[in-house]
C-alpha cells in the first residue's frame, strides 16, 4: 500500500500527462493509481494507444520533470512526434526525448544552448 505522500507524488506526475491526452486522462489516472496492467488513451497529435502500465509510467514521469524545467516542451515534442512518425515509433519516440529533458535542462542552467529534435529514425539532443 502507499502512503499518502507518494500516492500524491504519483498522481501530480500523471496529471502532467493530461496536456498530452485528448481523451481519456482521467480514466487512465484512475486505472494507473489502481494498479491495471494496460490504459487506452488518445495522445493529441499522435493518436490512440494502448499504454502498459510502465510505459504510462515513464510518460508521466518524463512529462513531470519536462514540464518542470521547460513547460512547453512535452507538447512540442508530442506535436513533432505525431507528425513525423506513425504509432508505435511516435511514442517510443516522444518517451526517448522526453528522457532527455533533464539533462538538457542541466545543460541550459550552465549555460548551453539546449534544442531536443525528434527525426524520423530517433531522437537526439544537441547541447
Amino acid at each position: 500500500m502507499l502512503s499518502p505522500a507518494e500516492t500524491k507524488e504519483k498522481a501530480l506526475m500523471a496529471l502532467s500527462v493530461r496536456r498530452l491526452i485528448e481523451r481519456g486522462w482521467l480514466t487512465t489516472l484512475l486505472g494507473y493509481l489502481i494498479k491495471r496492467n494496460e490504459l487506452s488513451v488518445r495522445l493529441k497529435y499522435i493518436g490512440d494507444v494502448r499504454l502498459q502500465r510502465t510505459d504510462f509510467k515513464a510518460l508521466a514521469y518524463f512529462t513531470y520533470y519536462a514540464a518542470k524545467c521547460w513547460p512547453k516542451l512535452p507538447t512540442e515534442l508530442a506535436k513533432a512526434a505525431g507528425s513525423l512518425l506513425k504509432l508505435p515509433e511516435a511514442l517510443y519516440s516522444l518517451l526517448t526525448a522526453l528522457s532527455l529533458a533533464p539533462y538538457a535542462c542541466k545543460l541550459q542552467s550552465l549555460g548551453n544552448k539546449v534544442s531536443i529534435n525528434i527525426i524520423p529514425g530517433g531522437s537526439k539532443s544537441r547541447g
